[in-house]
C-alpha cells in the first residue's frame, strides 16, 4: 500500500480522535460550569436564609423595644398601643421571614435547573462531538477510497489470485483462471 495512503488514513483517525477528545473536554467544561453554578446558587440560598435570621433578630429587637418602652411609661405590654406595636412588628418580621424562605426555595430551584441544563449541555456536546468525529472519519476514508489512492477490493482480489494456486475443486480461495 502506498505510504501516503497510510499517512492519510492515520491522519483521518488522528483527526477523529482529536475531535472526540475535544468533545470530552467540552463535557468536562460544562460539568465544571454546572458545579460552579450549583455553588453560586447555594451561596445565594444561604444568603437568603441569613436574611431570614436577621429579620427574626430585628423583629425580636422591635418587640423588645416596644415592651421596654411601654414598661418604662407604666403601660401594660399586653394591651393597648404596646400590644399593637408588638403585633405590627411581629407581622412585618413574619413577612420578611417568609420572603427569605421563598427566596431560599427559588434559589434552590434555580440552582437545580441551571445544574441540570449545564449537565445536559455537556452530554449533548460529547455526543455531538463523537458523532462529528465518526462522520468526519467516514468522510475522510470515503474520500481516500474515491481518490483512488487506496486499493479497491477488486484490485486486491486480482493481486491475491496470483499468490494462491488454483483450487481444483473450483471453490474457495484462488482464482483458477
Amino acid at each position: 500500500m502506498n505510504p501516503f495512503v497510510v499517512l492519510q488514513i492515520a491522519t483521518a483517525i488522528g483527526s477523529a480522535f482529536a475531535n472526540r477528545q475535544q468533545a470530552a473536554a467540552m463535557k468536562a467544561y460544562y460539568d465544571a460550569q454546572a458545579d460552579v453554578s450549583r455553588l453560586q446558587y447555594e451561596s445565594k440560598r444561604i444568603e437568603a436564609k441569613e436574611q431570614g435570621v436577621q429579620a427574626l433578630k430585628n423583629t425580636n429587637r422591635a418587640i423588645a423595644a416596644a415592651v421596654a418602652k411601654g414598661a418604662a411609661g407604666g403601660i401594660l405590654a399586653t394591651s393597648g398601643s404596646a400590644l399593637l406595636g408588638q403585633t405590627i412588628s411581629l407581622a412585618e418580621g413574619a413577612r420578611d421571614l417568609r420572603t427569605s424562605q421563598l427566596n431560599q426555595i427559588i434559589f434552590g430551584n434555580m440552582g437545580d435547573v441551571q445544574y441540570k441544563n449545564l449537565q445536559d449541555a455537556g452530554v449533548n456536546a460529547q455526543a455531538g462531538g463523537t458523532l462529528s468525529a465518526l462522520a468526519g472519519l467516514g468522510t475522510d476514508l470515503t474520500n481516500i477510497y474515491r481518490s483512488g489512492s487506496a486499493d479497491t477490493a477488486s484490485t486486491f482480489q486480482k493481486r491475491t489470485a496470483f499468490q494462491y494456486p488454483a483450487n481444483p475443486s473450483g471453490s474457495g480461495m484462488g482464482g483458477g483462471k
